[in-house]
């Protein structure tokens, strides 16, 4: 049987160092090649089969070769430039003795987003996040498991190792990558309105601590996006096996779900956090140009992950600027699109998209945008000035979950209340009053997004706590939980008050979810 599968196309890079690719540029940030080889294998294969066999890897290989070639411009004198030619100017920092390229585009954003597909979501049970999904924006705890990847010469040579020490930045370097990770986390937890977001590292004897993890392959040498071809020609050749070795199967027949969906659900549950996702840092210290061989830099696997790759030095970004490359790619994981010109035709970042938990358009985007400002989504140098400076546009802050409608600038997304609904109060002899009812989380109304996975209901990271009661603005006393736990999104509750005087009362019942509400009620005691 005749395999169904797109022309190869590839843009290539001109001379390392010469700041142009071997095909023309476009002065407007558009990248030279197009996804007509997608178009055409979806024509042949017919789209359910296409979606089966190739999203999420499939999608992204006309897009992802062309990904170094589409360079943004450099800023001039430290401000970021928005239009005109690209500026060649090589960044201080990189490989001794070289001088750099412009800054590639950072990423390629895969699966569903990188087609337009609509793919079924996560079903949420209740409104908590489900086992299958592991971020959806950015306010609550986070963990971050950091896998480096390491390959043991059975498949590929090996060509690089974690124990080669880098010259250029002495001592441990996984430590100093660590030290990397963790200024990517401080940047967005201090980005926060109100400090609700907690992004870490699981401490070592976590489960899903940093840890290094052995493969057959050299992954550094291995495209990105060939996964029609062969997955072994795909990063799924060395990410199925690392995950494979921590427990958790692949599909037998594409990548979609990534097993790092359940992986990074189980990091999330051992850690008792909200969401979770799996960092790979690959080893590129001895490769030419620390990109892989289709021309990726770093990138993300979909919007809202569940995995984010960056290799050592991120090409011409260097090292040193690891932190801003990862926090790019972080907006991603919490919804954000790429605001710089298309790479290719059909790339989602341009200005009439909706993107995030909340439905937000993308209006600082270049193309189609109707603001022009610095921001970490940017990518190109200006992800490195927003980086430096903490900027975020109102775009990226409506994606991410950031936005605040209210002056106590409390995301929106955990400004949610209880809703209390109690019955009717039963007066006892001997003057006690008892009241029994419900209580659920009301989560904030999800957007409707044109690009990524859509949410299918509402989501909220809280389930009612903290509930109780007091009788005429005495001690406030815990309510009772009907089945003995307050620990989901809608639960029944119950109260007896103690003998109360004969005559009127008033009694207050209230709660917290993201903010704390109740009701207040008119009771009568018998004697």
């Amino acid at each position: 049987m005749t395999r169904c599968r797109p022309a190869a196309r590839r843009c290539d890079r001109g001379p390392r160092g010469s700041g142009r690719d071997a095909v023309q540029e476009s002065t407007s940030r558009r990248g030279p090649c197009d996804n007509r080889g997608v178009r055409a294998f979806l024509r042949r294969c017919g789209a359910a089969r296409a979606l089966r066999a190739a999203v999420p890897a499939l999608a992204a290989l006309a897009a992802v070769a062309c990904l170094a070639a589409a360079a943004g411009p450099v800023a001039a004198a430290g401000r970021p430039a928005s239009t005109g030619a690209a500026d060649t100017r090589a960044p201080a920092s990189g490989r001794a003795g070289e001088s750099q390229p412009v800054l590639p585009v950072l990423d390629d954003l895969r699966g569903s987003v990188a087609t337009g597909a609509s793919l079924p979501l996560w079903r949420a049970r209740g409104v908590l996040p489900s086992a299958k999904q592991t971020m959806a924006y950015a306010a609550g705890s986070v963990a971050v498991s950091v896998i480096f990847v390491e390959s043991d010469g059975s498949i590929d040579k090996n060509r690089e190792s974690w124990t080669r020490q880098d010259p250029r930045y002495p001592g441990n370097r996984r430590a100093n990558v660590l030290a990397q990770v963790q200024q990517a986390l401080d940047w967005w937890n201090a980005r926060s309105p109100d400090g609700s977001l907690h992004i870490s590292v699981p401490a070592a004897g976590q489960y899903g601590a940093p840890r290094r993890m052995t493969t057959g392959y050299e992954p550094i040498t291995r495209p990105v996006g060939e996964f029609a071809y062969d997955y072994r020609r795909s990063d799924a050749g060395w990410r199925w096996q690392i995950m494979g070795r921590l427990g958790f199967r692949h599909d037998a027949e594409d990548d979609s779900p990534p097993p790092e969906r359940a992986y990074a659900d189980k990091v999330r549950r051992s850690n008792n956090t909200d969401w979770a996702f799996v960092l790979y840092v690959v080893d590129s210290l001895k490769d030419a140009d620390g990109m892989f061989p289709d021309g990726a830099v770093a990138y993300t696997s979909d919007l809202y992950g569940p995995y984010t790759v960056l290799t050592y030095d991120n090409d011409g970004y260097g090292f040193e600027n690891f932190a801003a490359v990862l926090a790019h790619e972080m907006g991603h994981q919490f919804g954000a699109l790429d605001e710089y010109m298309p790479p290719y035709p059909g790339y989602p970042s341009t200005g009439g998209l909706f993107s995030g938990y909340l439905g937000v358009k993308n209006r600082n985007a270049l193309r189609g945008g109707t603001t022009d400002l610095l921001c970490i989504m940017r990518g190109s140098q200006e992800t490195l000035d927003a980086f430096a400076s903490g900027r975020l546009c109102p775009s990226t802050v409506g994606q991410t979950g950031f936005r605040a409608s209210n002056a106590d600038q409390r995301p929106d997304v955990v400004a949610t209340q209880p809703l209390f609904t109690p019955g009717e109060p039963v007066a006892a002899a001997g003057g006690t009053v008892s009241l029994a009812g419900t209580v659920r989380e009301q989560p904030w109304p999800h957007g409707v997004s044109t690009v990524g996975p859509p949410f299918t209901r509402d989501v909220s990271i809280f389930v009612p706590h903290d509930l109780q009661y007091r009788v005429d603005g005495g001690e406030w006393l815990p309510l009772t939980a009907a089945d003995g736990a307050f620990d989901r999104p809608v639960e029944a509750w119950t109260l007896t008050t103690a003998p109360l005087s004969q005559g009127p009362h008033v009694l207050e019942v209230q709660g917290t979810t993201g903010l704390t509400a109740g009701f207040t009620l008119s009771v009568t005691a018998s004697p």
